[in-house]
């Protein structure tokens, strides 16, 4: 009997599906070019989100310049179960290095309808200053 439902146990344990991984994507494309470092209010970029715990009520989104260690600001969102946040869904500091190429990091961090934190993911891109 003991054997039976440890076998049972583990092909329940095999069969099931790990939990995809909360992830997302963006690119820079509807940033403008800029020179110098001016600090400037840029609509956000499309979101491609994937893996995103059940549960989730609200995406927090936060941009930081890993480069100049830089806090660029964001937003949090209610979120539905969308694939993607569309382009220009909320206003941040954008990107724009004094020179040469900057590094950024959009964190996002999945809530509940409590505000408990069921996840979060990261992802980077490049911005280039107009100015070398």
């Amino acid at each position: 009997m003991k054997l039976h439902l440890l076998a049972a146990v583990a092909a329940l344990v095999l069969a099931a599906e790990p939990a995809a991984a909360f992830e997302v994507d963006f690119d820079f494309s509807n940033v403008r070019p800029c020179a110098g470092g001016s600090l400037r209010i840029t609509p956000s970029p499309e979101f491609r989100l994937s893996g995103v715990p059940e549960g989730t009520a609200l995406l927090d989104f936060r941009l930081h310049d890993l480069t100049a260690d830089i806090q660029h600001g964001g937003k949090a969102l209610d979120y539905e179960g969308e694939p993607a946040i569309a382009a220009d869904s909320f206003k941040y500091v954008g990107p724009c290095p004094i020179r040469g190429t900057h590094t950024y990091e959009w964190t996002v961090r999945a809530l509940d309808d409590a505000g408990g934190e069921l996840g979060v993911t990261t992802a980077q891109g490049e911005f280039t200053a107009t100015r070398p």
